[in-house]
């Protein structure tokens, strides 16, 4: 039986390809930039998948509500979505 797709992190794709993941949900893409001391102009905010894929929040959306990580309809995956999903506070990071 196949497992089924869910998405386990929150990533950045920066211009180069190298994708950058976060540790956690508890990291929202804001935090992993600053940590990484990237800019949010050259990266692509999304997420990884548990096949090892990035995706972008309208793919992760679409992986997140068939896998029941999220329990409603949305068209852009954010942090704070599966974050309140998974009752998971945001880890700040000074």
């Amino acid at each position: 039986m196949a497992t089924k797709k869910k998405i386990v992190a929150p990533a950045v794709k920066e211009k180069n390809g190298k994708v950058d993941i976060a540790p956690s949900f508890a990291w929202a893409h804001d935090t992993l930039e600053a940590v990484k001391k990237l800019k949010k102009s050259k990266v692509k905010e999304g997420f990884e998948t548990s096949t090892g894929e990035f995706v972008s929040r309208k793919k992760a959306a679409k992986i997140a509500e068939k896998a029941g990580e999220i329990k409603h309809h949305i068209k852009k995956l954010h942090t704070t979505d599966l974050r309140k999903a998974m009752h998971v506070k945001e880890k700040k990071v000074k």
